[in-house]
């Protein structure tokens, strides 16, 4: 490649040919776009996932086992808070449905 191909691949505004300029300038903004949403939407870890599941899934359980345990009369998960129980599991699941926010495939 001769140098002043190479000066014109770098900057397509020098290209003497219009035609071959308009399309190095649409080729190096699809580049261009390309590499920025590459960076912008990178899918999540399994990790994140099972994090967010796992939110989910233990403010779940600890609320139907506040309910099973107040049935057989037990105090669990966390006795003498009574029915704060409920909104300590709702809390921990909805940490898991914020983080959904975060989620891209």
């Amino acid at each position: 490649m001769s140098e002043s191909s190479k000066r014109a691949s770098s900057n397509p505004k020098k290209i003497g040919n219009p035609a071959a300029r308009n399309a190095a300038i649409k080729q190096q903004e699809l580049t261009r776009r390309q590499r920025r949403e590459a960076s912008e939407f990178q899918p999540v870890s399994p990790v994140y996932k099972a994090i967010m599941f796992g939110f989910m899934i233990l403010g779940l359980v600890w609320i139907v086992t506040f309910y099973v345990a107040h049935m057989v009369g037990v105090e669990l998960p966390i006795p003498r808070i009574g029915n704060w129980n409920i909104l300590i599991g709702f809390g921990i699941s909805m940490i898991g449905f914020i983080m959904m926010f975060g989620w891209r495939e």
